[in-house]
């Protein structure tokens, strides 16, 4: 299914953003819905940055002057993505999904940087979406209301990536980024067992982020043989999403394992621990 409507992608501190008019417009749904919608989940939405908020004129009446202004919220593309799975799926919300996703991939490549501007980060990202481009969400879109029921209808068990792997293409410790993610309550350990005289951590994703990971059993390479055991691995969305993260927490703190002091004050505040 398509949409007629071509969302306006625009461009704020060097950053592609989508207004909660244009989300509510493709949604069909009213303005100041969208907008409660954001707020009730600002939290979730924030761990992609700040949401940028701005008052703009109201529309030209036929009988002459303004109505009144509007506040508009700005969303970055995670940001925006996140709130349509708020939304109730309906077959206007799922065109829109498409069509919002393919409009901030088009600008996206057509903004790419020099290469002689290029930093690390930027190449691992770009490498990292180079490699997992086949996979991109708009072929995966037709989901439900439910993340897990979406990972397990739509990701095959051969297109999630191992958390090593993710960790060595952007040159991270694996340890380090479940910490971050961890702090930052994108997963949890679900489970802690012995076993050969080790400690063993399963782990499982939040509600708001299980579209990022795929529970799968252990393959024991040696023998071939699926155990009852189970690993948590990464979707292609999540890993573009871990990539945009490492990137950010790289740019503000210096490093992943350098961001972990920072991000557990944060995670111990929100459980009023004190830190």
């Amino acid at each position: 299914m398509t949409t007629n409507i071509v969302p306006m992608i625009e461009t704020s501190n060097n950053e592609l953003v989508v207004s909660s008019e244009q989300i509510a417009t493709g949604a069909g749904v009213e303005h100041r819905a969208t907008l409660q919608l954001i707020e009730t989940n600002r939290a979730e939405l924030e761990e992609f940055g700040q949401i940028a908020f701005e008052m703009r004129s109201g529309e030209v009446r036929a009988q002459g002057g303004t109505g009144r202004p509007t506040r508009v919220a700005l969303l970055n593309e995670p940001q925006a993505m996140l709130l349509m799975t708020f939304q109730r799926n309906t077959a206007q919300v799922k065109a829109f999904k498409v069509a919002l996703i393919k409009e901030f991939k088009r600008l996206a490549e057509a903004q790419r940087f020099d290469p002689a501007t290029l930093t690390r980060m930027d190449i691992l990202r770009m490498a990292m979406e180079s490699e997992t481009r086949v996979h991109q969400l708009e072929s995966k879109i037709e989901a439900d209301a439910g993340k897990v029921a979406y990972v397990d209808e739509h990701v095959d068990p051969k297109d999630v990536t191992l958390f090593r792997t993710v960790c060595r293409n952007l040159q991270i410790n694996e340890s380090d980024l479940r910490k971050a993610l961890i702090y930052r309550r994108w997963i949890y350990v679900s489970n802690t067992y012995i076993m050969g005289g080790y400690t063993v951590k399963e782990y499982a994703a939040h509600h708001n982020f299980q579209a990022y990971f795929k529970v799968c059993k252990y393959h024991n390479k040696k023998t071939g043989s699926v155990t009852n055991r189970e690993t948590l691995k990464v979707t292609p969305e999540g890993v573009a999403a871990i990539t945009r993260f490492v990137e950010k927490l790289t740019k503000e703190y210096g490093s992943v394992r350098d961001a972990l002091p920072h991000l557990e004050i944060k995670y111990n505040q929100r459980k009023g621990i004190a830190a």
